[in-house]
């Protein structure tokens, strides 16, 4: 069976793919197949970039990212985590582009924004997988996913604990306590 994909099927994906009256699961199977091998239609997907928002303008936009080595998808990645709708997701789609301009962008972005833990987190490590150095410090004492994951706002409870606890540290015995 031959596997190479036609232009003209790759198109066809495109437009079921940009068709937001779709059903969603229909949309991503030709999410799924323009991951790969479609450079045929790079030009036209680029000259979309643009016109879509929302979920399907980022399921572009992750589909170019794949394609490496153009500037003007390196632009609409930046575009797209300045648009600040999903900037976790653009921040490490920058990270993984591989353009080592991205390290300035990302630093410059978390400098000039706030953004929460999980987007700070993506941030750095987009610039670390570009080769940069991450140096920004910040503060998320009051970022409620930081202090989840950190424990913070709960009380030593017998949830908490792991079920081996006791087997690997047995509770002392009373005589062995008064010493």
């Amino acid at each position: 069976m031959d596997e190479t994909k036609s232009k003209e099927e790759m198109l066809e994906n495109l437009d079921i793919l940009l068709n937001e009256e779709l059903p969603y699961n229909v949309r991503l199977d030709s999410y799924e197949y323009l991951q790969e091998d479609c450079e045929a239609i790079l030009n036209e997907m680029i000259e979309k970039m643009y016109a879509y928002e929302g979920e399907t303008g980022k399921m572009l936009m992750e589909i170019l990212a794949n394609y490496k080595g153009n500037k003007a998808i390196f632009m609409g990645l930046v575009s797209y985590l300045y648009k600040g709708e999903d900037v976790a997701l653009f921040a490490k789609l920058i990270g993984s582009y591989g353009d080592e301009q991205g390290i300035e962008v990302l630093k410059t972005f978390c400098e000039e924004y706030e953004p929460n833990y999980n987007e700070f987190m993506e941030i750095r490590n987009a610039v670390e997988e570009l080769g940069g150095d991450f140096n920004l410090k910040e503060d998320f004492d009051d970022d409620p996913l930081y202090r989840f994951l950190k424990g913070l706002d709960e009380e030593e409870e017998d949830s908490r604990k792991s079920p081996f606890e006791d087997y690997f540290n047995p509770p002392k015995k009373d005589d062995e306590e008064e010493d």
